[in-house]
């Protein structure tokens, strides 16, 4: 799922090869492009990592049939759906990524602030960073994908008006 709440079609694989330290580039059938890095998959899988004693092995990818995934020489398959979300993890975040998402579920500043533990002068730096940490795009990325999860963290605050108070109407 996309920050703005659309669900993606079915991916699948138009081509794919090898690239630098474990990673796949891939082309879409939909015309779009994406680098993933399976670099954590290789090293966490006792099945893939048979690519960290073969890096040679790794280089003999190609799309399987329908593209709905991606397979090597040695049986090794992985899915469409599973490689587009891997890549899309591994994209950067921008501010205007974590407006969108707080416009989203209706956050004030205190409130999103809340959520990733920090201040909201914090909260307002990230909102012009042309990059946001990691930490705070996968808090995001989880919250987006539970709203479970969401609103097991979420407490609503009360932002008080700025300015003096007003005199009471009736004294």
């Amino acid at each position: 799922m996309r920050i703005d709440g659309q669900v993606d079609a079915i991916p699948r694989v138009k081509s794919v090869t090898a690239g630098p330290h474990f990673s796949l580039n891939i082309v879409w059938k939909d015309g779009s492009r994406t680098r993933a890095d399976l670099t954590g998959l290789i090293y966490s899988s006792e099945h893939f990592s048979v690519f960290a004693s073969d890096p040679a092995a790794f280089r003999h990818v190609r799309p399987v049939a329908w593209g709905d995934g991606v397979e090597w020489d040695n049986g090794l398959d992985y899915s469409a759906a599973t490689l587009r979300k891997l890549a899309e993890e591994q994209q950067p975040m921008r501010g205007s990524d974590l407006r969108r998402f707080a416009a989203a579920k209706k956050l004030n500043n205190a409130e999103f602030a809340g959520l990733l533990g920090c201040t909201v002068k914090t909260v307002r730096t990230y909102y012009n960073a042309k990059q946001v940490p990691r930490w705070v795009a996968t808090t995001v990325r989880c919250f987006q994908r539970d709203d479970t999860l969401f609103a097991a963290h979420f407490r609503p605050v009360k932002v008080r008006p700025r300015g003096r108070p007003r005199a009471d109407a009736g004294h």
